[in-house]
């Protein structure tokens, strides 16, 4: 059995040989027997005997202006432009600043006057400038930065309560207890390049590359003047960098524009709405106060008296009635308007309308539902 299994492998072995070896003298058409169209890797087209009606071979001349002008001028590869396209071809590559144009002799210089501006926005703008990404060349791999000059240092400013609680840390011997801890104004009066120096490094990404041009590029200095007037260096727009004022120290809700954008407008819309509410209030106790008054007068007083002597009337009989209780008794006292020691003045403790009863003086929205149910208006008004 095992004998015939090796007769039948060798068989099999030497049948596709010779298959092999007719496929490699032939091509294909020594297994089907037609003749199979030539295969041009480039271009993949197919050679056939007559073109189809309205077509015209790209094989012939090129002064022939398409017209058939015999076979022995058909293919001649001196007349034509040899066609051979690319493959799925894309497009160029996309170009790169390469070689000697990364060089230092084509980097441009720019000045930075750092007086009055905001520490972030500048130390971000100088970053910028250094690493190139605000050139066209700038592909992310190519070094296309510029040099950056950078004067007043001592003159930047920072928002907020940072002048006084902005710390600065170091440890140059990277030893246990040796960190150091200084402030922000006094590094400014004892090193002020330090300061913008920090800044831009955070700004910039942490690898050797921006090492480098870090400390190749940027020079700093303290006052107007530099040391690099030969360079001619373009001044930078500084008036896209945000200024530090004095008003963007304060709370947001207490600075000059928006009080008057938002805060006085929406004050005078509310003290309105008091105003109606408190005139709504009147109104109905009035309208209270002349029914009253109606029903002690007795029957037909709308008809013999006017609404103003009804309501003379009305206030001379309350007098008489609070003199008549009050009459004998000591004068009541008001409360005290200030404690008596400190001079502090009392205020009313008033609940949160959060976490309680909502207070007509307190919720904006409530006192305009309240506002609409009083005087019967709708939500649509």
């Amino acid at each position: 059995m095992r004998i015939m299994m090796l007769r039948r492998s060798k068989a099999v072995a030497a049948v596709a040989a010779l298959a092999v070896t007719l496929a490699a003298l032939q091509g294909l058409s020594a297994f089907t027997g037609v003749a199979q169209p030539r295969h041009r890797p480039a271009g993949q087209f197919v050679v056939v005997e007559n073109l189809p009606k309205g077509m015209v071979c790209r094989a012939m001349p090129e002064n022939s202006l398409g017209l058939w002008q015999g076979a022995d001028k058909y293919g001649i590869q001196d007349t034509r432009r040899e066609w051979d396209p690319v493959p799925r071809w894309r497009g160029e590559s996309t170009w790169r600043a390469r070689g000697e144009i990364q060089g230092d002799s084509h980097r441009q210089w720019y000045h930075f006057d750092a007086e009055g501006k905001t520490l972030g926005w500048i130390a971000q703008a100088v970053a910028r400038v250094l690493m190139g990404k605000d050139s066209p060349l700038w592909d992310g791999r190519s070094d296309v930065g510029a040099y950056v000059v950078v004067t007043n240092c001592e003159k930047v400013r920072v928002t907020g309560k940072k002048y006084h609680y902005k710390l600065y840390f170091r440890n140059l011997s990277f030893k246990p207890g040796h960190l150091k801890c200084e402030r922000f104004k006094d590094i400014l009066n004892r090193f002020p390049e330090r300061i913008m120096m920090k800044a831009v490094w955070g700004s910039m990404p942490t690898t050797a590359k921006a090492r480098r041009v870090f400390k190749e590029r940027l020079k700093l200095f303290t006052g107007p003047n530099h040391l690099y007037y030969d360079k001619d260096p373009i001044e930078y727009p500084m008036h896209l960098l945000k200024d530090c004022l004095h008003t963007h120290n304060v709370p947001r809700r207490l600075q000059i524009l928006e009080m008057v954008k938002k805060r006085i407008p929406k004050n005078r819309e509310l003290l309105k709405v008091k105003q109606d509410i408190e005139a709504a209030k009147n109104l109905h106790r009035y309208k209270v106060f002349l029914k009253d008054q109606l029903a002690r007068e007795g029957d037909g007083a709308e008809e013999r008296m006017e609404i103003d002597e009804l309501a003379m009337h009305g206030e001379q009989k309350r007098m008489k009635a609070i003199l008549e209780e009050f009459e004998g008794k000591p004068t009541p006292k008001g409360g005290l308007s200030m404690y008596t020691f400190p001079k502090i003045r009392r205020r009313k403790i008033k609940q949160h309308w959060r976490h309680g009863k909502p207070d007509s003086l307190e919720s904006y929205d409530y006192l305009l539902a309240k506002r609409r149910n009083m005087l019967g208006e709708t939500a649509n008004e």
